[in-house]
């Protein structure tokens, strides 16, 4: 589906026209460095090696070859293997890399056997043979055909050649065919580099601030964020949406020893699973107060200057505070002191908090998305304040102050002509990068902004929003997570089942 998108942050959209700068959406959201968004960038700060050949098709080896030619065609630092290798640890090799490796290697001398960090070091797979998701008949079986083939191989991405396609898959469902035709520069520069140079790495606890126990979910301030969850759950169960769960026993390993570098890396989840609920709590929304030009860069702690048009806003961004599903859970079935957490962002530090006497059996991290789901929250309370300062009776402002918003994410897209007025759209056309990364998170909060900027120098009213994320699903925002549950159900067509 094309989905028409007014205002694209991160590149297509160019920087004079931006609302809000890159490097204070950084600064929200605590990313100490530059984050590449456009292709180009990212392609430049690649360093990719090829693992040597041991067993592969033709076919495979010529793939494998003219990738080689695209991505130092596209501007990527391709590395000889032999100049590879960690000058401490002669047996691995370095981190920061993209290790391809074609066809098959034996037991003992995979890539993985010579990388040191999952986290730090992607490796990318080509395989023969036709995509198997293409065989599946079911949305949730064709996501396990693809992860099936990534344990078995321990890589993050699988390209399959055929005769016609050579199809990108990663870890968060993403099936992307790709004809095989003469010219493959364009779609690796557009789809394959962006999943290269924005992998999924499963988010691991240590990344956060985390606070076990700490959730007292008998509050009787917290009983309406969390009844929302669970009065949901049937709706969604309805909707058919959620693929639930691939779980780590169902995948075949060569052996227990690559099954527990999985496990590491997932940081000891039992699986993957796809989806998530968000019920962010309220917020104390300030009017935005305009600037005129001569005091434009004079802002108070913890405000950041907004444009609408030509003029300026400072907008004091709170902490903010989000129940979100924990990584793994049935979304239609929620145990609130099991699949519940609360995450928080403060000056740019994360926060999680998990519920009081939670059964230690119990996989409690954090989702994929918490970085994303979090720069949500903070674009909510932004465009609240600009709201406040231009329609202060404005739902959104109400719902804000009053009770929070919700966030759903799927795997899959929306008729953009189906949306409820008052909805703005972005991303469509953003590069395709992948869930739990430093750019899907800025593509949220900056798209968010943008899109609901245009729509209060028009004078709309805002109401919520829908984030599409190229070649992975959608992030819609609304008053409370039964009314988006109701509307989907009204307006979005089931999975195959």
């Amino acid at each position: 589906m094309r989905y028409h998108t007014e205002n694209i942050p991160g590149g297509a959209m160019p920087a004079a026209g931006r609302c809000i700068e890159v490097r204070t959406a950084r600064e929200l959201l605590g990313f100490p460095r530059d984050v590449p968004l456009v292709p180009d960038e990212m392609a430049r700060g690649l360093k990719v090696t090829f693992y040597p050949i041991s067993s592969a098709s033709d076919r495979v080896r010529q793939f494998a070859e003219r990738l080689r030619v695209a991505l130092v065609e596209a501007g990527v630092h391709v590395i000889p293997f032999e100049e590879a290798g960690d000058s401490r640890r002669p047996d691995r090799l370095r981190d920061d890399l993209v290790v391809v490796a074609a066809g098959e290697s034996p037991m003992g001398d995979l890539p993985i056997d010579h990388v040191s960090n999952l986290r730090k070091t992607s490796i990318v797979g080509i395989v023969d043979g036709p995509c198997p998701a293409n065989a599946g008949t079911t949305d949730q079986s064709k996501l396990n055909s693809i992860v099936r083939t990534l344990g078995w191989y321990v890589i993050q991405t699988v390209v399959y050649v055929d005769d016609a396609f050579w199809t990108v898959c990663t870890m968060n469902g993403a099936i992307i065919p790709c004809a095989m035709n003469s010219q493959i520069g364009e779609d690796v520069r557009s789809i394959l580099i962006p999943k290269l140079a924005a992998p999924v790495v499963p988010p691991h606890v240590s990344d956060f601030e985390m606070r076990p126990g700490a959730l007292d979910l008998s509050r009787p301030e917290l009983r309406p964020y969390i009844d929302d969850f669970v009065l949901s759950g049937p709706l969604w169960e309805k909707s058919s949406l959620f693929l639930f769960h691939t779980s780590l026993e169902a995948l075949e390993f060569r052996s227990p020893f690559y099954k527990r570098i999985v496990a590491a890396y997932l940081d000891q989840r039992s699986g993957m699973s796809y989806g998530f609920l968000a019920r962010q709590c309220a917020v104390d929304v300030r009017p935005a107060r305009e600037m005129d030009g001569q005091d434009a860069g004079a802002l108070d702690d913890a405000e950041v200057l907004v444009r609408i048009g030509t003029r300026h806003f400072a907008v004091q961004v709170p902490d903010v505070w989000v129940f979100t599903t924990r990584s793994g859970c049935d979304k239609a079935h929620l145990d609130p002191h099991r699949d519940i957490l609360l995450m928080g962002l403060s000056r740019g530090r994360v926060i999680i908090e998990t519920p009081r006497d939670l059964d230690p059996r119990i996989d409690s991290r954090p989702s994929y998305d918490t970085l994303t789901i979090l720069a949500h929250a903070v674009g909510n309370a932004i465009v609240g304040a600009l709201l406040a300062a231009h329609r202060p009776a404005s739902l959104f402002v109400r719902s804000l102050r009053t009770s929070g918003l919700a966030l759903a994410h799927w795997h899959g897209y929306v008729d953009p002509d189906a949306l409820p007025k008052g909805y703005a759209i972005y991303g469509a056309d953003n590069p395709p990068v992948s869930c739990s990364t430093h750019q899907a998170a800025l593509f949220a909060l900056l798209g968010k902004v943008s899109a609901c900027e245009k729509m209060i120098g028009r004078d709309e009213e805002v109401e919520g929003d829908l984030h599409v994320e190229p070649h992975h699903g959608v992030n819609m925002t609304g008053p409370s997570l039964v009314d988006l549950a109701r509307w989907v159900l009204l307006n979005v067509s089931p999975p195959r089942e």
